[in-house]
């Protein structure tokens, strides 16, 4: 019984000095520059593969809601496990939630991608970034 409490003790300290680079883990922060208006939400989508991308909400691996900003705003993904990850950006002037789209599929909100500079069709792949460290930090505008 001795044996097992100092294996105990023993495991419970070197978790606690275990960085999360140690673990693959990493965050990343997302910044956005240039929103026009303060109405709505601006909502962070963190997709870990193409299935959804970039357009199904409810698809995203991870998402995140920013209520308060001025013309920037920031998001913190946490605790990521490193790989290849897509972020798409909207601005949900509305607060429903959802991408509005018009007739022809085109975006009626603000929207952007990793990775793009200027409006073109995204795919995960194009838009992939990797995570390999315990940081990222993203600039991202808004594209439409």
């Amino acid at each position: 019984m001795k044996k097992l409490m100092i294996l105990l003790i023993a495991a419970i300290c070197f978790m606690s000095f275990t960085s999360k680079e140690d673990l693959n883990l990493g965050t990343i922060k997302v910044n956005i520059k240039g929103i026009q208006s303060e109405k709505g939400q601006i909502v962070f989508m963190l997709f870990n593969k193409d299935e959804g991308f970039p357009k199904e909400v409810n698809k995203a691996y991870k998402k995140g809601y920013v209520k308060e900003f001025s013309d920037t705003a920031s998001y913190t993904f946490k605790d990521l496990p490193h790989g290849t990850y897509a972020i798409v950006i909207f601005h949900d002037e509305n607060g429903d939630g959802k991408i509005e789209s018009n007739f022809f599929g085109m975006p009626k909100e603000p929207v952007g991608a990793s990775n793009l500079t200027k409006r073109s069709k995204p795919n995960f792949k194009k838009c992939s970034i990797e995570l390999n460290t315990s940081e990222k930090v993203i600039d991202m505008i808004f594209i439409i």
